[in-house]
């Protein structure tokens, strides 16, 4: 099966959709150390150690196509509050479908299917296999990495004690204690 790339992408695995066997292709994925420092860049994070995916396209009745995947991966991003380096492993199966047609309509019920169930449209006779475990990558990425054992108040400073004299209101309350004085 003839892979091309996308040189416009940090991860391009295209496959023509006239060129998939009738029982489908699978590819597998491993991401090289450009194209993985070109992902970390693109998303953000620290590094990306390791990236790897095996990913099958096959057709889905007439003008359907399904790409069911397993990503695995090791994220290194920044924690959220020290700012220490944090390891994420990531192991997630997806599956997605796509369709040439325009609209995509209920087989049985005749119905226009909508919303997340409708298959993703495309518009092009290629799949790009590559950018869609980039896409996956990116929902798998924990958005607030914490550093384990780490919380907001290990670097917030301790709270003034209630009614302490040296507070934000305290020139508000010794100005008020000094209007009940002079009343």
């Amino acid at each position: 099966m003839h892979v091309d790339r996308n040189p416009d992408l940090e991860l391009s695995r295209r496959l023509r959709l006239d060129r998939v066997p009738p029982a489908g292709a699978t590819l597998d994925i491993e991401a090289g150390d450009a194209e993985r420092d070109a992902l970390a860049k693109r998303f953000g994070i620290v590094a990306l150690p390791s990236l790897s995916a095996t990913v099958t396209l096959r057709a889905d009745g007439e003008a359907q196509w399904r790409v069911e995947g397993r990503l695995k991966a090791l994220v290194v991003q920044a924690c959220g509050i020290t700012l220490d380096p944090v390891e994420q492993a990531i192991d997630e199966a997806f599956v997605l479908r796509f369709t040439t047609q325009s609209e995509e309509v209920d087989r049985d019920s005749g119905e226009l299917i909508v919303g997340s169930e409708a298959a993703e449209p495309l518009s092009d006779d290629a799949l790009d296999l590559g950018e869609i475990v980039a896409d996956q990558l990116a929902l798998a990425i924990d958005p607030f990495p914490r550093k384990p054992g780490v919380s907001l108040a290990d670097i917030l400073p301790p709270a003034a004690p209630s009614g302490a004299a040296d507070g934000p209101f305290a020139a508000l309350a010794a100005l008020k204690q000094g209007q009940k004085d002079e009343a």
